[in-house]
């Protein structure tokens, strides 16, 4: 588990991180899900890049979270990295996925460090279907962002990395 501020679980060994360190465009992109609300991924984006964890997060708990890290393929600060992710929020009382709060509400993330330029992110949470390339278009710059639907509050902000010398991307739901 992930505290935001710099412990990772034992999974993420040092080896990674230190490849991981030396890329020229790397991110670590931090969800924390404050809702009760469960996220089941439903699709993943990676435009460019590669993934320093095997895996995007699955299914995230209300009241966890998940570290992901990601950079460009090459030791060079000639590529870029960016994504999209696409969440499914699932209420945690409904075993069949079938109430109306599971159906509405879809969590948007993306994410970016281009070639040129600055960092970008994306947040929305709606009930409008998108591909999870979506999220990574409409990632236009790395300013504050939140967005509101059905209750809920997504907000995106970005804090100094802890692996990397770029930034961490916090996406957090409440």
């Amino acid at each position: 588990m992930e505290d935001g501020k710099g412990w990772v679980e034992s999974s993420l060994q040092w080896q990674t991180i230190e490849k991981f360190a030396r890329r020229g465009r790397s991110l670590e992109i931090f969800i924390k899900n404050k809702s009760r609300y469960m996220f089941k991924l439903e699709e993943d984006f990676l435009d460019s890049g590669e993934r320093f964890r095997t895996i995007f997060k699955d299914c995230i708990y209300p009241g966890s979270s998940w570290l992901t890290l990601v950079a460009n393929k090459a030791p060079s600060f000639s590529l870029s990295v960016g994504g999209g992710l696409k969440y499914r929020l699932h209420c945690p009382y409904c075993k069949e996925n079938d109430c109306d709060d599971c159906k509405r509400c879809i969590l948007y993330i993306g994410f970016g460090n281009p070639f040129i330029g600055n960092l970008v992110s994306f947040v929305s949470l709606t009930n409008v279907e998108h591909p999870a390339k979506y999220a990574f278009d409409e990632a236009k710059d790395g300013t504050f962002k939140s967005s509101s639907f059905g209750g809920l509050r997504g907000v995106v902000e970005m804090i100094d990395a802890i692996y990397c010398s770029s930034k961490r991307i916090v996406f957090s739901v409440e």
